[in-house]
């Protein structure tokens, strides 16, 4: 067990080294988040306006949502990077070395979660800056960085079943498309009663809505937990099935 640690945390420390030594590849995931922050809450701020509209700010009501959608661009690059240490011969090498391959999988899911909670912070830390408040206070806001966190790594696992199941870089980047019924499909920009009838009737069967919920409920509305715990209960469903399913392909795949 040790030894699987020691592992995975080698392989952590080689893949987030990769990542944080080239802006390029952290810096305008972090900065398109905060311009649609920016956009939206300058486009829609009036909308907390409306009557039954939950709460006065609407940067408040709209910064789950950023979290959401930064948490699926760090799964879409889990994906990615997997697959390029494939087609590098990379991964070939690890697997012919006397290691844990569990430990590789690991790895790659933990620098994922790494990113998924630096770009939290981020967003809440602008969020702020812009007038957000948590009815929860700070104990709040860490949960919300951590049920974000969650919610990456089991969104990380469906890129990487798609990278291992295709082993192409122009499928496993198609997986952008995911994100936009994921995440407008919600109520990332108003509340369900205020939607027309079809459309929530395809917010209600959203998974991602609830998760969606749960995070903005704390933020929103505080410690009530009628309303977090739906979401928190299916983001955890969620989490366990991907990781399960991530794990069996890659055991069959590296086999």
């Amino acid at each position: 067990m040790v030894s699987l640690a020691l592992q995975t945390w080698y392989i952590y420390l080689r893949n987030f080294r990769a990542w944080i030594t080239q802006p390029g590849q952290f810096l305008p995931t972090i900065f398109i988040n905060i311009i649609f922050m920016v956009v939206f809450v300058a486009a829609f701020d009036n909308v907390s306006m409306l009557p039954g509209f939950p709460t006065d700010s609407y940067v408040t009501y709209l910064m789950p949502m950023i979290i959401v959608q930064a948490m699926i661009f760090s799964g879409i690059d889990a994906g990615f990077n997997l697959l390029t240490d494939d087609l590098s011969g990379y991964l070939n090498k690890l697997l012919l070395a006397p290691i844990y391959r569990i430990a590789i999988l690991l790895g790659v899911l933990l620098v994922s979660a790494t990113r998924g909670a630096i770009q939290g912070v981020t967003i809440i830390a602008v969020g702020l800056l812009m007038g957000a408040s948590s009815e929860s206070g700070m104990l709040g806001l860490l949960f919300v960085l951590l049920l974000g966190t969650l919610f990456g790594v089991a969104w990380s696992c469906l890129g990487l079943i798609i990278a291992i199941r295709t082993r192409s870089v122009q499928v496993t980047q198609s997986m952008f498309i995911f994100f936009f019924p994921a995440v407008f499909m919600t109520t990332a920009f108003m509340p369900k009663d205020l939607m027309a009838e079809w459309f929530q009737v395809a917010v209600s069967v959203n998974p991602v809505n609830y998760v969606m919920e749960a995070i903005r409920a704390i933020v929103v509305v505080g410690w009530e937990w009628e309303h977090i715990l739906p979401g928190m209960s299916i983001l955890v469903v969620m989490t366990i099935a991907a990781l399960t399913a991530t794990t069996i392909l890659y055991r069959r795949a590296t086999a």
